[in-house]
C-alpha cells in the first residue's frame, strides 16, 4: 500500500521549474509536447507525489551532479540534509584538455552559500572551520547557485497532491534501470497553468526566480522514480541555454523511530 500523509496543494513538483529559464532543447529523456503524451494515471501520480517526502523520511543523502556551465565540465559531489535544509560538497572542474582545474568547497543553505577556494585533497567528513567566504545564492545567474537551491527543495514533510498532478503537464516518458533498479522517468510540470494551481510561487520551498515555460512545452525536470517512491536521479534545464543539469541521488536509511518509554510507574 503506498503511504499517506497529509496533502497540500502542489509545490515544487510543479514550481521547481520556477528557477529554471524558459528554453527548448533536448535532454536525458526523450522531449514530446505534452498533449502528445498520456495524462499520469493514479497511481503514476501516487508515485511522483511521493518522491519529495520520501527523500524527507530519509533526511538526509548524497549527491553526485554535473552542472552545465558554459565551456566547462563541472561537478558537485557531497550530502544534503532535506530537513535542515543544508548540503555540503566540493565542486571541482572536469574539463578534458583544460590547463587549469579548480576545486572548492561548499556549504550551503536555501538563500546563502559558503565556498572555501582551491582546496587541495579529498573533501574532509566534517567541514574545516575556517577559511570560508560567504555570500546570497543568486539563482537568476549563476547554473552553480540555481542548482544548489534544486537539490534542498527535494525534500518535503508530505507528498504533494496527487490530484492536482494528474491533471497537470506531467508525464511518463520512459522506463529505465539505475544500478539495477527499475525507474518510471517522469516529466515534470511545467506549464502557466500548472504554476497557478494554488502552489504559491515564491514561497516556502521554491523561491520565484523566473516564469514557467509557455502552455504546451515540455516540462523542464525530470524525475527518476522507483516502485518505492524514491527519487534516483533528477534533472532540470537550467539557464538561457537550456542545458541540463543531472544529480544521481543516494538516500540514507530513514532515523531510528524514538523509544516508546511508558509513563507507567
Amino acid at each position: 500500500m503506498t503511504p499517506r500523509a497529509p496533502r497540500r496543494p502542489v509545490r515544487a513538483a510543479l514550481l521547481l521549474a520556477v528557477l529554471l529559464a524558459s528554453a527548448g532543447c533536448t535532454g536525458p529523456a526523450a522531449d514530446q509536447p505534452a498533449e502528445e503524451r498520456a495524462l499520469l494515471t493514479e497511481q503514476q501520480a501516487e508515485l511522483l507525489a511521493l518522491a519529495r517526502f520520501t527523500n524527507y523520511r530519509s533526511a538526509a543523502g548524497t549527491v553526485s551532479a554535473t552542472i552545465p556551465v558554459p565551456g566547462r565540465t563541472v561537478r558537485l559531489d557531497g550530502r544534503l540534509d532535506w530537513r535542515a535544509h543544508t548540503g555540503y560538497a566540493e565542486l571541482r572542474d572536469e574539463t578534458p584538455g583544460a590547463a587549469t582545474h579548480w576545486r572548492h568547497l561548499l556549504r550551503w543553505n536555501r538563500t546563502t552559500v559558503s565556498a572555501r577556494f582551491n582546496w587541495t585533497g579529498p573533501r574532509p567528513d566534517k567541514p574545516p572551520a575556517d577559511g570560508w567566504s560567504e555570500r546570497l545564492l543568486q539563482p537568476r545567474s549563476a547554473t552553480v547557485d540555481s542548482t544548489l537551491i534544486l537539490l534542498l527543495s527535494l525534500g518535503s514533510d508530505r507528498p504533494e497532491n496527487a490530484q492536482l498532478l494528474v491533471r497537470s503537464s506531467a508525464r511518463v516518458v520512459g522506463h529505465e534501470r539505475i544500478s539495477g533498479v527499475p525507474v518510471t522517468v517522469f516529466s515534470g510540470p511545467g506549464t502557466d497553468t500548472d504554476a497557478g494551481a494554488g502552489t504559491g510561487a515564491g514561497t516556502g520551498d521554491v523561491p520565484a526566480t523566473a516564469a514557467p515555460s509557455a502552455p504546451g512545452t515540455p516540462g523542464r525536470t525530470r524525475y527518476w522514480i522507483d516502485a518505492d517512491g524514491g527519487l534516483r536521479r533528477f534533472a532540470a534545464r537550467l539557464g538561457g541555454s537550456g542545458a541540463w543539469m543531472t544529480a544521481d541521488i543516494s538516500r540514507q536509511p530513514p532515523p531510528p523511530a524514538a523509544p516508546v518509554v511508558s509513563a507507567a510507574p
